[in-house]
């Protein structure tokens, strides 16, 4: 018996963990997915073996990189952004104003396939995008124990590369 034929509404972290599961059962090919707010936030993932919270920082600045470039050549708003690498390809996507959802795809995906069967899914993971405000107002993220260790960001909005001393 699920939570919502019990009587009991799923939380959004269990809607969410559901909505990526179906992104993997339902397209073959796909490593593994993840939600994150549109200023880099970890909300939820399905990535084994890599780095949830850095790639959720990566993911936002993706979109941020990406959305300049839609906006510089007058093309509307940002919805979706693919990459591929030697081993596969990262697809990014809009997940309403506030969130993201990325694919991360071994070579073997389809991504025509891909595109028609999450764009459900990335409708419904936009809809929960209301419940997503604890993640983003949290002060400190990722592996950060204090304020005073959060990285120094740039006139562009990105983390400064810190010098080492020798």
């Amino acid at each position: 018996m699920t939570a919502q034929e019990s009587g009991n509404q799923a939380t959004v972290a269990e809607r969410l963990r559901h909505e990526l599961g179906l992104i993997k059962e339902s397209i073959a090919g796909v490593h593994g997915s993840i939600v994150a707010t549109s200023d880099g936030f970890l909300v939820s993932h399905d990535v084994p073996g890599l780095d949830p919270t850095d790639l959720a920082a990566l993911l936002s600045a993706t979109k941020a990189v990406t959305s300049q470039g839609i906006t510089a050549t007058g093309r509307g708003q940002f919805r979706e952004a693919i990459s591929r690498g030697t081993h596969g390809y990262l697809a990014v996507y809009a997940a309403g104003d506030s969130a993201i959802v990325a694919v991360i795809g071994d070579s073997e995906l389809n991504i025509a396939m891909l595109h028609f069967r999450v764009r459900d899914i990335i409708d419904r993971i936009a809809g929960y995008t209301a419940e997503f405000k604890r993640w983003s107002s949290t002060p400190v993220r990722g592996s950060y124990a204090r304020q005073a260790d959060l990285p120094q960001l740039g006139p562009s909005g990105l983390p400064l590369r810190r010098r080492r001393s020798s």
